[in-house]
C-alpha cells in the first residue's frame, strides 16, 4: 500500500478509524466497560462494591496512550515533519473543542465534532484570519445550550420527532427520561 498516495492514505485512516470505533464499542460493552460507566457515575458507590477504582482508570489512560500513539504516528506520516512544535497546548485544546462540540460522553460525538471542527475551520479561514473567535463563539452557543454538543442536540430534536409521530421510543431513551424525571 502506498501511503504516499493521498486517497489511499485517507481510505487507510477511515479504515483504522473504523478499526478503533469498533474496538471502543467492544471495550465498552465489556467488563471494563461496564466497570468505567460505573466509576464515571459513581466512583464511591464503586470503591464499596470492592473495584479497584484506580486499575480501571489506569487501563482506560493506557487505551487512550494508543489510541492517541495511533493518532500521532498518522499525523507524522500525513504532514511528513514533526517537531517540538506540534506538542503545543493549541493542538490538544483543538482537541478538546472537538469532544466538547460533537459531544461528551458518546462515541459517535466526537466524530460529529471532529467533522463540524474541520468544516468550521476551512470554510471560515477562506472567509477571514480570525475564524478561531467564531469557533469560539460557536463553542460558548454549544455550551450554554446543555445540548451534549451536536449530536446531543440532534439526539434530543430525534426523540421529540419520535414523540410527536407517535412511534414507540428505544428503550434507552425511555429509561433516560424516567431517571430525569426522579
Amino acid at each position: 500500500m502506498d501511503l504516499d498516495d493521498s486517497r489511499s492514505f485517507a481510505l487507510f485512516c477511515l479504515a483504522l478509524l473504523a478499526g478503533v470505533y469498533l474496538m471502543s464499542v467492544l471495550i465498552l460493552r465489556s467488563g471494563l466497560g461496564r466497570s468505567l460507566t460505573g466509576v464515571m457515575h459513581n466512583e464511591q458507590r464503586m470503591r464499596a462494591l470492592g473495584l479497584t477504582v484506580w486499575r480501571v482508570k489506569a487501563d482506560v489512560f493506557g487505551l487512550s496512550g494508543m489510541i492517541a500513539g495511533l493518532a500521532g504516528a498518522l499525523t507524522a506520516q500525513h504532514i511528513m515533519y514533526i517537531s517540538p512544535g506540534l506538542l503545543g497546548w493549541t493542538v490538544s485544546g483543538e482537541a478538546l473543542v472537538v469532544v466538547i462540540l460533537g459531544g461528551l460522553g458518546t462515541l459517535v460525538g466526537p466524530l460529529v465534532g471532529a467533522v463540524a471542527f474541520v468544516l468550521l475551520k476551512h470554510e471560515l479561514s477562506a472567509v477571514t484570519t480570525y475564524w478561531h473567535l467564531v469557533v469560539g463563539v460557536v463553542l460558548i452557543a454549544v455550551v450554554m445550550s446543555r445540548a451534549n454538543g451536536i449530536y446531543g442536540f440532534i439526539e434530543g430534536r430525534w426523540i421529540v420527532w419520535q414523540k410527536g409521530r407517535g412511534t414507540k421510543q428505544p428503550a434507552s431513551h425511555a429509561t433516560r427520561e424516567v431517571m430525569s424525571d426522579a
